[in-house]
């Protein structure tokens, strides 16, 4: 998002970098480190290292064991914007 561009978001994000993965598909599951970059109770910006097709429906597994199931609601280069499943407590990053 640039200056000039609205913000959408229903809720404020927060800076997070934590390390994650995202999984999706159900007997072999694949599994793709990320890093969360912003978080808020509704959703998360994560970046890969690559860009990477992802599909519509996946979890996020975050570094402290929490597992989110989430809706991928864009994608570009290799970062990927997702919507939590359900409300989530804040994840802010304790000092």
């Amino acid at each position: 998002m640039t200056d000039s561009e609205p913000n959408r978001r229903q809720d404020a994000r927060h800076a997070a970098a934590k390390s994650g993965k995202l999984l999706y598909g159900f007997f072999s599951p694949t599994v793709i480190d990320c890093l969360v970059i912003e978080v808020s109770d509704i959703g998360a910006r994560v970046e890969t290292a690559a860009m990477t097709r992802v599909p519509e429906k996946l979890s996020l597994h975050l570094s402290d064991g929490s597992k989110i199931l989430a809706r991928r609601s864009w994608a570009r280069g290799n970062q990927i914007g997702l919507e939590f499943a359900a409300a989530r407590r804040r994840l802010r990053p304790t000092l």
